[in-house]
């Protein structure tokens, strides 16, 4: 047996061009920053006039697609295209590159477009392609920058969804925080919308309750520019995604309200407000069902995801017991407070329940 490593070794421009490709990845702050520095070096590297990456990992929102040297108006044809072959590929136990013939709307010096399987850890993150001639050598992308590539994506993806998580559990405790205390449920509600919409970059938000007959929805609380006019409005409760959402109690995520038949289309119509796509959120609090949190278009015509579904989730449980909390300490004080101690307000009141902490903080507040 020889001792001789069959494959074959890169020139010393190569392992330059790797050295510094693995000290953009080590530094790039995001896919978009990896990418736009990578792929001008990765044309470089293989002689190709234009080079494209399509990524696809499950760590990441959404797909994303980057090419150098094409004109913007091919870009969408030749994400479609990487999209098709990602689906494939990535389902096949042996992967290989394959061969894409270029279309005219394309305008490089290329007739193909080889594109090469990003493997990493046993999956496939994603594709890699180069332009060719199909009467020339075909440029090669070598199998050392193709680990390069297939790392570089993972361990950014990895940074990434860290970091979302990280952002996630600080609006979650955020939240959690500020509707621990009773005082004046419409602010905090407000402010707990906005984190909400922050945390998922969505437009509009709105909290909707079962009203006294549970046969009606009205809105409770709304951030966004439908607000004025929404403040007033009220639904039948089997009506829409939210009362399917509420009598199913289990979250959706909608990307096509439009082409959903549960889209009660005429809160938009009634509010001028124009609904893309939305995350719904049953409110219940133990066993009683309180109402829907939703969320509303996404910034940028992005789509939401799951990931964003389930910290929703986790705040409509705290939303829905600040709610209810609220509501049982409006009729303490109605019940008990005004009519046994003909008090209107907790200023002043002789006889506390002093063991009752939304009690104590309401004395302080109206001190």
């Amino acid at each position: 047996m020889s001792g001789v490593d069959p494959r074959p070794q890169p020139s010393a421009e190569e392992a330059l061009r790797l050295v510094e490709l693995t000290e953009t990845a080590l530094t790039a702050q995001s896919i978009e920053d990896f990418t736009t520095r990578v792929l001008p070096t990765v044309a470089r590297i293989t002689q190709s006039d234009s080079a494209v990456l399509y990524i696809a990992d499950s760590r990441l929102p959404a797909p994303c697609f980057f090419a150098h040297g094409f004109e913007p108006d091919a870009a969408s044809e030749i994400e479609s295209q990487c999209a098709e072959h990602f689906g494939r590929l990535s389902s096949q136990a042996q992967l290989r590159s394959v061969s894409v013939a270029a279309s005219p709307a394309w305008k490089t010096a290329g007739d193909l477009m080889l594109l090469y399987p990003l493997r990493t850890e046993g999956r496939c993150v994603g594709l890699a392609g180069l332009t060719a001639r199909e009467d020339t050598a075909s440029p090669e992308l070598p199998q050392g920058l193709l680990a390069l590539l297939a790392n570089a994506i993972s361990a950014t993806a990895d940074r990434l969804r860290a970091q979302r998580q990280l952002a996630h559990l600080n609006t979650y405790l955020t939240v959690s925080s500020m509707l621990a205390q009773v005082l004046d449920l419409h602010e905090l509600l407000e402010a707990a919308l906005y984190c909400s919409m922050e945390a998922v970059s969505a437009e509009a938000a709105s909290v909707l309750l079962l009203g006294d007959d549970k046969n009606s929805f009205y809105f409770y609380h709304v951030e966004g520019p439908a607000k004025p006019v929404l403040k007033t409005a009220t639904f039948p409760a089997g009506k829409g995604i939210a009362g399917y959402v509420l009598q199913t109690q289990q979250a959706e995520i909608i990307n096509d309200v439009h082409n959903d038949p549960r889209f009660y289309e005429k809160i938009d119509s009634e509010s001028g407000f124009q609904t893309r796509n939305m995350i719904a959120v049953p409110l219940v609090a133990g066993e009683e069902r309180i109402g829907v949190l939703e969320v509303l278009n996404k910034a940028g015509q992005d789509r939401f995801t799951e990931e964003e579904r389930l910290l929703l989730l986790s705040i409509a449980e705290e939303i829905a017991f600040a709610i209810r909390n609220a509501n049982v300490f409006e009729y303490v004080v109605n019940s008990y407070c005004k009519q046994r101690q003909g008090q209107p307000s907790c200023k002043g009141c002789k006889r506390p329940l002093g063991s009752w902490t939304p009690c104590v903080k309401y004395r302080e507040a109206a001190v």
